[in-house]
């Protein structure tokens, strides 16, 4: 059985990522920004590389000259000459 919020949810079509706190990653490549909505934890913080543990998954972001601009409760916005942003299973 579903409980209020779930029907509620389905009912407004709210983005899950609003209601169950999945993370939304969005890329402003002209800006060189990445802004996460909904970031986990940041386990490695480096000029080259970050690296935010998330509840299913790692996001890796290489790049160079990574910085972090904002860092909120339910945001991150990161920096810097991307390279590349992978996600890895949390395994």
């Amino acid at each position: 059985m579903q409980n209020f919020w779930q029907i509620i949810q389905r009912k407004l079509e709210l983005p899950a990522e609003l209601v169950s706190k999945e993370p939304k990653l969005t890329f402003f490549p002209k800006q060189k920004r990445i802004v996460i909505e909904n970031p986990g934890r940041i386990l490695v913080y480096e000029y080259q590389r970050i690296v935010l543990e998330m509840s299913t998954a790692k996001i890796i972001i290489t790049g160079k000259r990574l910085q972090l601009n904002a860092l909120l409760p339910d945001m991150l916005e990161i920096y810097g000459d991307l390279r590349q942003v992978e996600v890895a299973d949390n395994g």
